[in-house]
C-alpha cells in the first residue's frame, strides 16, 4: 500500500494571497445608487467681512438698488475708535459711532455743505436719516452688510478692501 503525502505547492499559497486582496477590498461600505457628491469646491467660501475697518458702498435702500446715476458714491467706513466717516453720496460725513453686540448708533453727522441734487442728492437724504433713526441692527452675511432701522428701513451695502 501506497502512503501519498500532501506537499504544498507554490500555486495554492498564490491563491490564498490573491484571495486575501479581494475579501480584503470588500470591507468598504455597499454600493448604493446614492448620487456620488460633487467634489469640493476649490474656491474657499468668502469669509464674513469685519463690520469695522472696512470700506462699505450702498448698494440698496430700503431693498430698492440705488440709482445707476448715484451707484458706488455712497461710502462709509466704521473704524475701531468709534467714529464713522465717509460719503453719503454726494457730500462727506463723519459722526461718532457706537457698536454694542448687534446694534450700531450713529451720533450726530457733521458734513460738507454741497448742494445735492438727482438721484445722489436723494440718496445722501435717505443715508442721513437713516443714520440719525436710533440704533441699527446690522447684520454681516459674507461681504454684505444690512443696517435696519426700528421702523423697517434698511440699507445694504458691499464690504470692499479693508480701510487704512
Amino acid at each position: 500500500m501506497r502512503i501519498l503525502r500532501h506537499r504544498p505547492r507554490p500555486v495554492a499559497g498564490a491563491l490564498v494571497l490573491v484571495l486575501a486582496a479581494a475579501l480584503a477590498g470588500c470591507t468598504g461600505t455597499p454600493q448604493s445608487d446614492a448620487p456620488v457628491p460633487a467634489p469640493a469646491s476649490a474656491t474657499p467660501p468668502v469669509p464674513d467681512a469685519p463690520l469695522t475697518a472696512t470700506q462699505w458702498t450702498v448698494t440698496a435702500l430700503s431693498g430698492t438698488p440705488v440709482p445707476a446715476a448715484a451707484a458706488g458714491r455712497a461710502r462709509f467706513t466704521l473704524a475701531p475708535g468709534g467714529t464713522a466717516g465717509g460719503s453719503l453720496g454726494c457730500n462727506r460725513f463723519s459722526a461718532p459711532v457706537a457698536v454694542e453686540g448687534a446694534t450700531v448708533t450713529f451720533g450726530p453727522l457733521t458734513s460738507t455743505r454741497m448742494a445735492c441734487e438727482g438721484p445722489a442728492g436723494e440718496v445722501e437724504r435717505t443715508l442721513t436719516g437713516l443714520f440719525g433713526a436710533g440704533p441699527l441692527t446690522w447684520r454681516v452675511q459674507g461681504r454684505t452688510l444690512t443696517l435696519t432701522a426700528p421702523d423697517g428701513r434698511a440699507l445694504t451695502a458691499e464690504g470692499g478692501s479693508a480701510a487704512e
